[in-house]
């Protein structure tokens, strides 16, 4: 005898929560059936997306693992070669007695340093099981200058979208905000949009609680603004959700740009730095100037 949505959230089916809202939706609007066409919409949307980043991300992934295995084959075979080089010279540059001690203690603890890295990744994987550190981590990316506005837009895209699908089935302004808040992740998103409900009970519009929330973009505010006068809000909400969702898809192509090169700069700088540790190594012991 228990609803629909109900039984959904209880079956731990492996769903985003999206579909718990539109679920909801369509049994107070009496019309389930448009409700999970659009979380199934909306879910096949999200899986393209998370395989273009994925695939995008291949070719970075494959360059600092390479950079990470040739810096370990440096430390294990090359830096060991001139490890006597410590012992003849008492006045070794900087940079060459930081590199040589590197590579003694990387070559006798590297058995330790290394169930260190798996008993690592492990407490990680468990923290990251909990909500409360899922919840954390999440806010501390959502708190970072690039990844953090991405963060936003991609939010703001999936919120616009529900609450397009909420008004479009008949739901309740008030019943739409509170069911399409939670499926945003971020506090501080969540904090905010608890601020425009109350606005709203307080006889605020839409676009203004929004605006006082600092919740989008001018765009925003004014497409929702035009939503409300023209009766057609919910059509606007489709329209800022595209908004958005081109705004995060294009911020999202930027920094997987920003990848390669960065990754490329840092991998390249650290495999300097060790060459010209050794160089410079040799050339104080040997009494040798540039």
């Amino acid at each position: 005898g228990g609803s629909f949505s109900h039984a959904l959230e209880s079956s731990n089916l492996k769903i985003p929560q999206y579909f718990f809202q539109l679920a909801t939706a369509g049994e107070l609007s009496g019309n389930l059936a448009k409700s999970l066409r659009n979380a199934v919409d909306q879910y096949e949307y999200d899986l393209k997306t998370a395989q273009e980043f994925r695939n995008a991300l291949v070719y970075p992934l494959i360059l600092i693992l390479t950079g990470i295995g040739a810096v370990l084959l440096m430390f294990i075979f090359v830096v060991p070669q001139f490890l006597p080089l410590i012992e003849r010279s008492e006045n070794l540059p900087l940079i060459s007695s930081i590199v040589l001690t590197a590579g003694i203690w990387f070559n006798d603890n590297f058995i330790l340093l290394m169930i260190g890295i798996v008993v690592l990744c492990f407490a990680v994987t468990a923290v990251l099981k909990i909500e409360r550190y899922r919840q954390l981590g999440f806010d501390f990316l959502a708190s970072l200058p690039l990844v953090g506005t991405w963060i936003k837009e991609n939010e703001t895209a999936t919120w616009s979208t529900l609450m397009a699908a909420l008004l479009a089935s008949h739901v309740d302004l008030l019943s739409a905000l509170e069911l399409a808040k939670k499926a945003v992740k971020g506090t501080r998103r969540r904090s905010s949009l608890d601020r425009v409900v109350l606005d709203i009970r307080a006889g605020e519009s839409l676009a203004n609680s929004l605006e006082r929330a600092q919740a989008l973009t001018s765009t925003g505010y004014n497409l929702i603004r035009a939503g409300e006068k023209s009766g057609k809000l919910p059509e606007m909400m489709r329209s800022v959700s595209i908004l958005y969702d081109e705004g995060s898809r294009q911020r999202m192509k930027r920094m997987l740009a920003l990848i390669e090169p960065l990754s490329i700069l840092i991998i390249g700088s650290f495999v300097g730095l060790l060459i010209l540790g050794v160089i410079l190594a040799i050339t104080s012991v040997n009494d040798v100037s540039f």
